[in-house]
């Protein structure tokens, strides 16, 4: 273990308590929850299916996805179509499954930093969130799965390294980073909260040993960024986003950060949907409230730092994630596919809040209720937006699939214009798809169910 504030409880393993019946509970909570074998194609899968009919597998590999370049994700992706075809079940099955691992991970993170039925907590609010609906329900999105699982380890190998510093943790740490960015490139700066870790929570050995952890991390950063300009070229950047680089950012680009980064977890930790109700924002703004306010005034030197590194973690991917993205709507700050990130750092504050508070307050009947009545509200907050986000995603489904039933097995010559036939499945920004496109998608996908 490293060298991080902890709750002193957490060395303790309970009786009874194994981990292995945690990681049993933690993946088949995701697929009890948000498995559904009725779901297709959807969103940003055809962009992959559309890359793929027009593209050798080695050029699909390596060619940009509008801003990004994340070869590691393709190998994964065109593997899983290739094998399971239109079998869209099992593909949502494979991101449920990979959820669990990933708040497995979470979970092994957090008890390092409090006792284990803490973290466990911690770790099923994180799991049970209506936010992975955008993660599971679309298979393109293994992508971010992928990418915080990943993250996550490269986050436990540097915790490692602050205890015992062994050139294979680091190596590992690396290995981790760098699947991690080629999974996902949201996570770019992202991997500098991993060096950061051991210089704001390691005290002295931890600042000695940052500079080793730096070091890896920004090989990494090279070696992706040479692959970045080879493959992508610094055009790709702004090939989606014309305006990124025709001006300094302006106060939305710091509004749209502080939504994205402080603001948009709390509010995903009692309700599963962008669109929030009322009352899951006056809990989340004073859930941040209080979170601020107990570590500030209470928390001790470790736990404050603690704190300061979750923001800081919370806050690296949108130092360019905002700027592509705050000039189109502020509605981006609070896409649930960023949420699966920040809700991480958003629960070790809460994690930290409630530590402090438990060390103040005399133990009672009360002091034990209201932190199940604040869990159970959260959970029933998760739950209640899940229909929401079933309707839309049924809705894309059924469209896509009656569209391919019906697609004529062969397509006669003639102009490759855009058909915009089956759009209403397909998000308006992605390229419309010629007749011939189409049927390549068709004829790349296995298993088709029969036409009605």
């Amino acid at each position: 273990m490293g060298m991080s504030p902890r709750d002193p409880s957490a060395s303790a393993t309970p009786r009874g308590f194994s981990n292995l019946w945690v990681a049993l509970l933690l993946l088949m909570a995701p697929v009890a929850v948000f498995w559904r074998p009725y779901l297709f194609f959807n969103g940003d899968d055809w962009i992959a299916l559309w890359q793929i009919s027009n593209n050798s597998l080695g050029q699909y590999l390596i060619t940009p996805d509008t801003e990004h370049w994340y070869p590691f994700f393709k190998v994964i992706f065109y593997t899983l179509l290739r094998v399971f075809g239109t079998h869209y079940s099992f593909l949502v099955l494979i991101n449920c499954l990979l959820v669990g691992v990933t708040a497995f991970l979470l979970f092994l993170f957090y008890r390092r930093l409090f006792s284990p039925y803490l973290a466990l907590t911690l770790a099923l609010v994180y799991v049970l969130s209506g936010a992975h609906t955008t993660d599971i329900w679309t298979a393109h999105n293994i992508t971010l799965i992928l990418s915080l699982g990943f993250f996550l380890g490269a986050l436990l190998w540097a915790d490692s390294y602050l205890t015992y510093p062994r050139r294979a943790y680091l190596l590992g740490m690396g290995l981790c980073a760098g699947l991690a960015i080629l999974a996902n490139n949201f996570i770019v700066l992202g991997l500098a909260a991993l060096p950061l870790y051991a210089l704001f929570t390691g005290g002295v050995a931890g600042r000695k040993r940052f500079w080793s952890m730096a070091a890896v991390i920004g090989l990494v950063y090279l070696l992706f960024g040479w692959g970045y300009l080879t493959f992508a070229g610094f055009s790709a950047a702004a090939s989606h986003n014309t305006r990124v680089f025709a001006g300094l950012p302006g106060p939305g680009y710091l509004v749209h950060l502080f939504y994205a980064a402080f603001l948009s977890p709390f509010l995903y930790l009692f309700w599963g949907h962008y669109h929030f109700p009322l009352w899951a924002y006056i809990l989340g703004v004073s859930l941040l409230i209080l979170c601020l306010g107990v570590i500030g005034r209470w928390g001790e030197v470790q736990e404050r730092r603690l704190a300061l590194w979750a923001f800081t973690l919370n806050a690296l991917p949108f130092i360019l994630t905002s700027l592509i993205r705050y000039q189109r709507s502020l509605d981006q700050a609070f896409v649930p596919r960023y949420a699966v990130f920040t809700l991480m750092g958003a629960l070790i504050l809460l994690g930290t809040t409630w530590l402090i508070l438990y060390r103040r307050r005399p133990q009672g009947l009360v002091s034990r209720v209201l932190p199940l009545v604040l869990v159970l509200i959260m959970v029933a907050g998760q739950f209640l937006s899940l229909p929401a986000w079933r309707q839309e995603y049924v809705g894309m489904s059924q469209a896509s699939l009656r569209y391919y039933q019906t697609f004529p097995k062969t397509v006669p010559p003639g102009p490759s214009s855009p058909d915009q036939a089956g759009q209403s499945f397909m998000q308006a920004r992605h390229p419309g798809l010629t007749l011939k496109q189409k049927w390549a998608i068709r004829r790349f996908l296995s298993g088709l169910p029969p036409d009605p």
